[in-house]
Order: C-alpha cells, then structure tokens, then sequence
C-alpha cells in the first residue's frame, strides 16, 4: 500500500509542468504575488510545478531568454521586451503586475520641489540602466543634462550625505531605507508625470509559449490570483517564502512596501491585475521611440499578447 502511494505522488508531480520563473531582483514585496501563488498552492492545483529564482545586481534576464537560457522570465519595464524585439528574439510579455511603474526620484525634505522638475539641474544618483531607460525621458520632458548624472552603487550612503542631490529609486524601496537612515524624503512618481510604462511583467519565448499555452494561461492566472491574494488578502503566506529566499529582507520593509502598492495603486483594483491595454503600449512605444531610446519601425503589438488575460484573451 505504502508503494502504491509513493507511486501515485510521484506519478502526480510527474504530470506537473515544471516552469522556472526568474524575477529580476531579490526577494521582495513586489514579487509579492508570485510568491503568494507559490505558497498558497495556486500553482500547483492549476498542474504546475513553479521554481522562483530570484535576481540581482548581475541579473541580465533579456539577454538569458535571448539565448534561450530562461522560457519565463519578469521584465522590469517596457523596455526590456522592445529591446529584444528589435535585436531579434522572438519573446513576448503576457501580463503586467504593476499598472504604475514603481519608478521615483527623491530629494531631502528641505530641498524646495513640488514636482520632478523642480529637479532640473541638481545632481542626480542612477544606474547604468537607468541611463539608457527613463533618463532621456526625464531630458525630453523636464530638460535634465547628462552633466547631472551621478553613478548609483545601490547604496543611499552618498546621497545621504550630499543633502542637495536627487536619487532614483523604488517606490517601495528607497524611500524606507532613506526614513530608517532619519530622512524623510520627499518623493516623485514618475507615474504621476505622466511616465507610460507597466512594471513587473511576465514575458514568455514565443517557441515555449506555442508548445506549452495550457502552462502559460495556467500560470498567468495562477499569478493574477496570488497578487489578489496577496494584495488584498493575507499576505503572510507569501511573506514567508519571501523572507526565505532573501535573507536581506525585513517584515518592516515587506509590510511598508505593501503599503504604498495599496496607497498608490500600483496594481490597479482587484479585478484588473495583470491587465495591458494595446493603446498604452503603443503610446510608450511612440514616445520613446521618439526620442530614440527604442528603434524605430518595431510593430509593438508583437511584443505584448492579450490572449492570456481573463476577459481579453480568446
């Protein structure tokens, strides 16, 4: 009896789809969903069998599901999938778990500015990345000069100390580090200027998606429930996994984090999680195609695919 068991277990996980799904950072709040799908089983009972391998400072998920290395894989922005359109991959994005992108520069509370560009002109800490994302944006629409720039090592150490600088960083993130550190920053959404882009999306290779769509609805929908779950409901399942797989993080952190996904609403309501529209993606496109940060001649509805999403797929 004891066999037959052991045997019917291990034929049941057999028939499970494996899916390895890299994040693009570290463990943490907002991956929230996916980690609330992962342990709230709502992966499993859709028949699949989810591994989350969280990313880093070194993680370079577009250039691993160029190379076929990774089948699923989150985007941080907008650009990520429109730059392996243009450089040939065949890769699409699903769904988008942030309807605002977290993006946000911060400054000291004495600093005079009621708005991102009151910023002109003072120096500004970013990343490489940063450098050849949102910043020609924040040059084409507030008249920012590349004489402003200063390197972000992920640490606020330098911007703490240089009272009259600006630094990017996450909604959820930076401005709790800045407040434990004594400085309660005053902080900009790039959202609420107007910034076009999603956050936190699910990209696929078209080559996977094809011969596994059954995989790709089940864990779409898996993920859109453990974010209303997560988000809306208790969250201390998936806080749990969270908090084993980053040893860095901390509940205070995770629970600040949430908060300002519910205040700013990050995710939209409840019954749009995960949502795109065509028309947004189009203007993102349009817009940063513009100002040549993206190609130009890309037919954008091929880097995005509705079919998956509840009430907009087939």
């Amino acid at each position: 009896m004891i066999s037959m068991v052991v045997f019917a277990s291990t034929l049941a996980r057999a028939e499970e789809t494996a899916i390895v799904f890299a994040t693009d950072w570290k463990a943490q709040a907002e991956h929230g969903g996916f980690y609330q799908a992962l342990a709230k089983g709502f992966y499993k009972k859709r028949g699949l069998n989810v591994t989350i391998r969280p990313g880093g400072p070194q993680t370079d998920n577009p250039r691993l599901m160029a190379a076929g290395a990774l089948d699923i894989a989150m985007a941080s922005n907008n650009f990520q999938p429109l730059n392996l359109m243009a450089a040939g991959a065949e890769v699409k994005v699903v769904m988008a778990s942030f309807q605002k992108d977290p993006q946000v520069l911060m400054v000291h509370p004495h600093v005079e500015a009621s708005s991102i560009a009151d910023l002109k002109g003072m120096p500004v800490f970013i990343s490489d990345s940063a450098v050849a994302t949102f910043w020609p944006w924040l040059k084409a629409k507030f008249d920012f000069q590349d004489g402003q720039i200063r390197k972000y090592t992920y640490s606020l150490a330098p911007w703490l100390v240089n009272k009259n600088t600006v630094q990017e960083g996450y909604l959820s993130s930076e401005p709790f580090t800045a407040a434990e550190n004594g400085v309660e920053p005053k902080v900009f959404l790039f959202a609420d200027a107007g910034y076009p882009g999603y956050a936190g999306m699910v990209m696929v290779r078209d080559a996977y998606m094809v011969e596994h769509k059954d995989a790709v609805r089940a864990f779409v929908a898996a993920s859109i429930e453990g974010w209303q779950d997560y988000l809306w409901g208790d969250a201390s399942a998936g806080n749990a996994l969270i908090l084993k797989d980053n040893p860095e993080m901390t509940p205070e952190l995770i629970a600040f984090a949430i908060g300002m996904m519910r205040e700013n609403n990050m995710l939209g309501d409840k019954d749009t999680v995960g949502q795109m529209d065509a028309a947004r993606w189009q203007r993102f496109y349009d817009e940063m195609s513009a100002l040549d940060i993206v190609d130009r001649g890309l037919d954008v509805s091929k880097v995005y695919t509705l079919e998956f999403l509840p009430g907009q797929g087939e």
